[in-house]
């Protein structure tokens, strides 16, 4: 048998039955910024990978009456009876991809969201996505450091200032998104405008 290290045991475990990638502290800033910001109306997650994140994301929305889960990934995904119950929309393609922009636009409908990004290039998620959405919306970006295949995109590089001062953006529990032993590599922002 394998013995697997401490911080190997808390971010690759699973969740009902769905593989994650992250350490289990996260479902507990997420559901600390939801309760903090009551103004959130659904959750948008770009890179639903495994799904385990999914899958909580799916059940914050449904306990706290929000829209449905909208979530894409160029990956295939297993849908579930729960991910069935729960509603959520997995959709099979590139979110830049037009009807995906227009899927977004629609279900972003000038109401807050938080705005998940856990795939493909954050610096650029980050910078585009970011201006489309909503005075008092979270943007929340995962993984900025351990991108497989790919180099490391550094907090300051996901974190534009431009994009901050642009849109004063406010950071949202700055003091976990980086630290031993349950950091979370998740930084959150709130748009003030």
């Amino acid at each position: 048998m394998v013995e697997r290290s401490i911080e190997y045991k808390r971010w690759y475990g699973r969740f009902l039955g769905r593989g994650q990638s992250h350490a289990y502290w996260m479902y507990k800033i997420i559901e600390d910024v939801l309760n903090e910001n009551k103004q959130i109306k659904g959750i948008i997650e770009l890179g639903y990978g495994r799904g385990a994140l999914s899958l909580f994301l799916g059940l914050e929305c449904y306990e706290r009456g929000l829209k449905p889960l909208l979530t894409y990934d160029i990956l295939p995904f297993n849908e579930s009876r729960l991910t069935i119950l729960l509603d959520i929309r997995f959709i099979n393609r590139d979110y830049y991809h037009e009807d995906s922009l227009k899927e977004i636009t629609e279900y972003i409908n000038n109401e807050p969201i938080l705005f998940m990004s856990d795939g493909g290039d954050r610096v650029k998620a980050f910078n585009y996505f970011v201006g489309m959405l909503n005075k008092g919306s979270v943007f929340a970006s995962h993984d900025w450091e351990s991108i497989p295949g790919k180099s490391p995109q550094r907090l300051n590089d996901i974190t534009s200032k431009d994009t901050v001062t642009k849109y004063s953006l406010e950071p949202l529990y700055r003091e976990e998104w980086n630290y031993s032993p349950d950091y979370i590599k998740t930084c959150f922002w709130r748009k003030t405008i």
